[in-house]
């Protein structure tokens, strides 16, 4: 017998990424019960009028009243599945057999998450260092990696257990809850399977602004965790020969269009910096 699933998204202002992503998750062949949950914070861009007209159990939050970790628990308390499919309202499903394949490795009784895979659309225009795939380049998410054996999880798209899920409530989090439930479950023993042939479409585009607030919500989050990031860490980032190749290059073949693009080199650590060591609260 097929295990159920709940596909839980939080939603607010999504957009035509939200559209596709939807369409994708309600295109998906798979032979057991599928119910798709999206918990709604305030959508006022026509979100909660395509929620309303689609086969979705629909929830909604005040944005004031909005927090990541206690939020992302009200949508898997709604939930009646089996596994619960957390996906950000931005991630696209690769292939309608996607969600059979992100479900499958639950035949095994010791696996508690499913970890499926981001990649960029290639075929849209991506943030020149999301396509090199050196966004994450920084020091900060080696030590989450080399604590955890390279395996890093993602509430982008993954499926959990629901019994492990009641075992282990995110409770309020502001940043980062996808990675303060993978220390819990860690710690309490559970098995992370790395399914990453299971593809969906997920990147950004930043300017300046969304760059900054980006990366010192990521600081925040990183603290919540436990993860410092020094002042050296960021020194040793802002130097990396690496990524000044690659901006070098980029720039060369006219790659590198945009300034949030030119400047990310110093942007990215030092709002990594500022987040980890001296903001308090999530920034919107």
């Amino acid at each position: 017998m097929s295990l159920t699933v709940s596909v839980v998204y939080l939603t607010k202002n999504g957009g035509e990424l939200f559209a596709s992503s939807l369409e994708a998750v309600l295109m998906q062949e798979y032979e057991g019960e599928v119910e798709v949950v999206a918990v709604d914070s305030g959508s006022t861009d026509g979100t909660l009028e395509l929620l309303e007209r689609t086969a979705v159990c629909l929830f909604q939050v005040q944005p004031q009243d909005f927090n990541f970790g206690l939020t992302r628990d009200y949508g898997f308390s709604l939930a009646k599945g089996d596994i619960v499919v957390p996906i950000s309202q931005d991630a696209i499903p690769v292939g309608t057999d996607w969600l059979a394949r992100l479900v499958k490795p639950f035949a095994d009784p010791q696996v508690a998450v499913v970890q499926g895979c981001d990649t960029p659309d290639v075929n849209t225009e991506l943030f020149y260092w999301e396509r090199l795939r050196l966004f994450y380049y920084t020091r900060d998410v080696k030590k989450w990696m080399k604590a955890y054996n390279n395996v890093g999880l993602s509430f982008t798209a993954c499926a959990i257990r629901r019994s492990v899920w009641e075992k282990h409530p995110l409770g309020r989090v502001e940043m980062s809850e996808d990675k303060v439930f993978q220390r819990s479950i860690v710690t309490a023993g559970y098995k992370i399977h790395q399914a990453m042939d299971v593809l969906d479409y997920h990147s950004h585009m930043y300017n300046l602004q969304s760059l900054a607030k980006r990366c010192e919500n990521e600081g925040l989050g990183w603290r919540s965790v436990g993860i410092s990031y020094s002042l050296g860490d960021m020194l040793l980032d802002m130097a990396n020969p690496l990524i000044w190749c690659a901006l070098g290059y980029g720039v060369l073949t006219f790659k590198v269009k945009r300034l949030a693009e030119v400047l990310f080199p110093l942007v990215r650590p030092f709002y990594l910096y500022k987040g980890n060591k001296s903001t308090s609260c999530y920034v919107h």
